[in-house]
């Protein structure tokens, strides 16, 4: 099969293949630590828990990366999205911690795949790699915030278990997507193989960013509105807060994507990373919903900027440039959801957040601001 040109149509696909596959995984941050009863399991393993697919991509990205040069990135998101149909599904199973292991694992494997398949897609034509990327997280954004809502909706309806299965059976989508897909050329394999990466400044400001908005902030979010919001319930207020995100990603998405291509990447994302820095100052004020609030907006604006910052910097490769990012952001987001029960329990709310805003901007300044 010789391979197909690169059009918006197959950005679009690969976006709607990585959008319905995360509808799991998605609403499982939102779920599980209000639900860990429900579930069987303890607080602590929802740690675990959440962390666990993290782990397992911090080896699996840069082997996926490997592997995708070899098989191409279509056939890496067909086995991906069969993947997500099975992670998903097990999710609404009764089949105790061991099941859930399994498929967190299982997940991890099948993100890495979908993440960096449809970053080839994005990024293929480099010189509109903004709009593109933008573009893609879009369409990713209003799959993952209709996944929050339509979610918190079903969890008050039918259970917080059954809403599992059914967004099983709806992410076999994201498998008919992959299948559309057209073939993209596949890049030159590495002579050196296989290899874990070793950190840049890139990769340290995204192990940071892992670590404080993926990791500790993310398992706080439903503890912070819980004890702020009272007006619904508490799956309701925290699936609401995180949607916000996804729908920055839809409609800030392709205008960041845009002022990247325009007036430079660099600058949008120190801008961008001052705002993290000041959403998390708020709440470390108690100032909870408008620094969560601001938090997730500016964690969606780094889903469009980070890929291009990626491809501009890459001397090799994309799969494996954006594999060594992608492996140090997971690497910060694995060790936050360990530790943020400890910490959220042990040490009061002021501290922890101003905490997290001191170290970002350091990172601001290291990571982002100098070239």
């Amino acid at each position: 099969m010789s391979p197909a040109p690169v059009s918006g149509r197959a950005v679009a696909l690969s976006a709607a293949v990585i959008g319905i596959g995360l509808l799991g995984d998605t609403l499982i941050y939102a779920v599980l630590p209000l639900y860990h009863e429900q579930f069987g399991v303890s607080l602590a393993m929802v740690g675990v828990l959440l962390s666990l697919n993290r782990w397992v991509r911090l080896f699996a990205n840069s082997a996926v990366a490997a592997i995708g040069e070899h098989v191409g990135a279509r056939n890496l998101m067909i086995a991906a999205a069969l993947g997500s149909i099975v992670s998903t599904t097990c999710y609404g199973l009764d089949g105790g911690e061991i099941l859930q292991i399994l498929a967190r694992m299982l997940w991890g494997f099948s993100f890495a795949a979908l993440n960096l398949g449809s970053l080839a897609y994005a990024v293929a034509d480099r010189a509109n790699a903004g709009k593109r990327v933008g573009a893609s997280r879009g369409m990713i954004g209003v799959a993952q915030a209709s996944a929050f809502i339509g979610g918190a909706l079903l969890v008050l309806s039918v259970g917080p278990r059954d809403v599992f299965l059914i967004f099983g059976a709806l992410t076999t989508l994201a498998l008919v997507a992959a299948l559309l897909l057209p073939v993209l050329p596949a890049e030159p394999a590495r002579e050196r193989g296989f290899r874990l990466p070793r950190p840049q400044r890139l990769e340290i400001w995204g192990f940071l960013l892992g670590f404080s908005g993926d990791g500790v902030f993310l398992l706080a979010l439903a503890f912070l509105l819980r004890d702020s919001v009272t007006s619904v319930a508490p799956i309701v207020a925290t699936c609401l807060v995180l949607s916000l995100r996804c729908l920055v990603d839809a409609s800030g998405g392709p205008i960041g994507g845009w002022m990247g291509d325009r007036f430079g990447v660099r600058p949008v994302a120190v801008l961008t990373g001052s705002g993290l820095v000041l959403g998390y100052i708020l709440i470390a004020l108690h100032a909870d919903l408008v620094g969560s609030i601001v938090v997730v907006l500016t964690r969606g604006l780094f889903n469009t900027l980070v890929p291009v910052m990626v491809m501009q910097r890459a001397q090799g490769g994309y799969l494996a440039s954006q594999a060594s990012y992608s492996t140090w952001r997971d690497f910060g987001a694995a060790i936050g959801p360990l530790t943020a029960p400890w910490l959220f329990l042990n040490i009061t709310q002021s501290w922890l957040f101003s905490a997290l805003a001191a170290t970002m901007v350091l990172g601001v300044a290291f990571c982002l601001a100098r070239r």
